[in-house]
């Protein structure tokens, strides 16, 4: 007699398992899973007058993007991890983006079945379905490296007269900061867009009436100029692409003309914004010491077992043989498999209620069996073990488990730095330009609020002079909300305050009528030199020196119920009176330039470097 039992199946989800032992050079270049790491670049650049450039790297970002392209539901992969090397990172990896409907995890370590190495920082994705992606992020410390692309201006002209057609030449320079990049073998592939702008939210001033380009030529790759959005004219813009700069060819660089008319009035310089270009750039690797070392995930394979008995025993005449055989199909659309284990084994079954596949005391004697078949599964395709037998004489239960991973031409890794990404331009790499139109000084005050670790918050108030004629004796104003105690005053240079109250860093205070301000306070300075780059930079050595700038400082605690959005007041509450239609004051004043002072009120509207611009027409 013969009798036919029901199958029991333990399944173990197929593995997909890469370590940082294997060159990503040997994997595949089209999916469909991709495990992305991209260093993104937030960097902004200002042409002064005279052509020169001045940098910022705002913040570099690390991104690790996971995408699995599979175009069906069974290209969907389970229980993913990535282990990453995370380095000079200021602030933690973070999830931004998850499309999969499902948690995804940050942690400090991962089971050992992912054979991950140990001692890293984990990204654990519980179900990563076709189609869905994950994204996490981290900042990078940028004093560990610089810009890596440099674009450089000059202009032939340092000044143009308002009022009337002028012309200058632009010369764009863009080379290799080497000890920016990877190595000093990187390529670095960029392109440029320029566009001329009257348009006050887009670097321009509206006192442009034309803008125009001619007569560009380029040293490698091409240009094109064509109608922007920024100006109302024709060919006020310009598209350079193609550009390749390497350990051969390190620099690249293009002429154009700019073909203008100012309408500003008043007869001494002021510098004034024109345009702006934009930068997009990308190059192979990283240079912040973060690394993918390794990749475990579960796809959709479809191990089986076959029960079959009891036969009868031709020895002693009893049904105690039972055969088994194991398979497994590879159930996904997308990905190939490589079957490396497959096990099959049989334990007691008498009792259900125990039936632990890992109990050693329940296994079958004869019945485990292993095998390495390094066997490769396309979709569809499936493997078997031979006919198995052993003798029981209950009834048995069969398990089957296996592991299997992605075959390495389905795994694409890549690893690159690129500009970040902007909305209204492309790339957050922008380069403000600006030139001197024959007018007045012109002042500028920045105010920034730098928060610190114990609470405090280190306020700066950049005095600046961007024109080109030295400026009138100015007053420069401050308020301080209430619940906010002050301290640490000092003006750098100190000789630049002109009047001091009592001997302190400061030259007066005075009492506001708003109740969400409990003093004022004023500084009489010393008339600055033109020249001043405008950049708001209270740690400019330079500027500081020459008289072009000057900084003022004091440390703010606030203590018990305070506001710090009280010391952002413009725009903030429209109930003060502190509005920016009444402020900045600006007096017309007679006599010598050092009897006279220009009162400017240090407002601010965002964290750090809303500018108050103070002009005036001297007679």
């Amino acid at each position: 007699m013969t009798m036919k039992n029901s199958i029991k199946i333990f399944t173990f989800l197929g593995l997909l398992l890469l370590t940082a032992l294997i060159s990503v050079s040997a994997y595949g270049t089209n999916g469909p899973l991709y495990v992305k790491y991209e260093e993104k670049y937030n960097i902004s650049a200002n042409v002064s007058g005279d052509g020169s450039t001045s940098y910022s790297l705002n913040n570099i970002t690390g991104y690790i993007i996971i995408n699995n392209t599979g175009s069906t539901i069974n290209d969907t992969l389970y229980d993913v991890w990535i282990a990453v090397n995370v380095s000079n990172n200021i602030t933690p990896l973070t999830v931004i983006e998850n499309t999969t409907n499902k948690g995804v995890f940050i942690t400090s370590s991962a089971p050992s079945y992912t054979q991950l190495p140990t001692g890293l920082t984990y990204i654990h994705i519980p179900q990563l379905p076709n189609g869905a992606y994950v994204i996490c992020d981290f900042g990078i410390d940028t004093s560990i490296t610089g810009v890596p692309v440099l674009v450089d201006e000059s202009y032939d002209a340092t000044k143009v007269p308002a009022n009337r057609k002028s012309n200058w030449t632009v010369s764009i320079n863009i080379s290799r900061n080497v000890s920016a990049l990877p190595d000093t073998n990187t390529a670095v592939y960029v392109n440029l867009t320029k566009y001329l702008s009257n348009d006050t939210n887009n670097y321009g001033s509206d006192t442009w009436n034309l803008l125009n380009i001619n007569s560009s030529e380029v040293s490698q790759g091409t240009n094109t100029t064509w109608d922007g959005p920024y100006f109302s004219g024709t060919n006020d813009a310009l598209n350079w692409t193609g550009i390749v700069l390497n350990s051969t060819v390190d620099t690249a660089n293009i002429n154009f003309t700019v073909v203008a008319n100012n309408t500003y009035a008043n007869r001494s310089a002021v510098l004034l914004p024109y345009g702006f270009a934009v930068v997009n750039f990308n190059f192979d690797g990283t240079v912040s010491g973060t690394s993918i070392k390794g990749v475990y995930a579960s796809g959709y394979g479809s191990p089986s077992a076959i029960k079959d008995g009891p036969y009868k025993n031709t020895t002693t005449g009893e049904y105690t043989v039972w055969y088994m055989k194991g398979n497994i199909t590879n159930k996904a659309h997308d990905y190939s498999f490589n079957l490396t284990t497959f096990n099959i084994w049989a334990i007691n079954g008498s009792n259900p209620a125990i039936a632990d596949p890992f109990n050693t005391a329940l296994l079958i004697s004869g019945s485990k069996h292993t095998y390495t078949p390094n066997f490769i599964l396309n979709p569809g395709d499936y493997w078997n073990t031979s006919k198995l037998n052993f003798s029981f004489n209950d009834v048995p239960i069969v398990w089957a488990n296996c592991t299997f991973k992605v075959v390495d031409s389905n795994i694409t890794l890549i690893n690159r730095s690129i500009n970040e990404y902007q909305t209204e331009y492309g790339s957050a790499y922008i380069i403000v330009e600006k030139i001197y139109v024959v007018g007045s000084y012109l002042v500028k005050v920045t105010k920034h609020i730098v928060p610190n670790s114990d609470g405090t918050y280190d306020v700066y108030i950049v005095v600046e002079n961007i024109g080109s004629e030295k400026s009138p004796l100015i007053y420069a104003y401050d308020l301080i909300p209430n619940n906010f105690t002050e301290s640490n005053f000092w003006v750098n240079e100190s000789y630049m305050l002109n009047i001091s109250y009592n001997g302190n860093n400061w030259s007066g205070n005075y009492s506001v009528s708003n109740p969400r301000y409990k003093i004022g306070y004023y500084w009489a300075l010393n008339p600055l030199n033109g020249g001043a780059d405008g950049d708001g930079n209270y740690t400019d050595g330079t500027e500081i020196s020459n008289n072009q700038t000057v900084v003022i400082h004091y440390t703010l605690n606030g203590t018990g119920e305070f506001y710090p959005t009280d010391l952002f007041i413009v725009g903030i509450d429209p109930t003060h009176s502190l509005l920016p239609t009444t402020s900045p004051k600006t007096v017309i004043v007679s006599g010598a330039i050092s009897d006279n002072f220009e009162p400017l009120m240090a407002l601010i509207g965002v964290v750090v470097g809303t500018i108050v611009i103070v002009r005036r027409k001297f007679n």
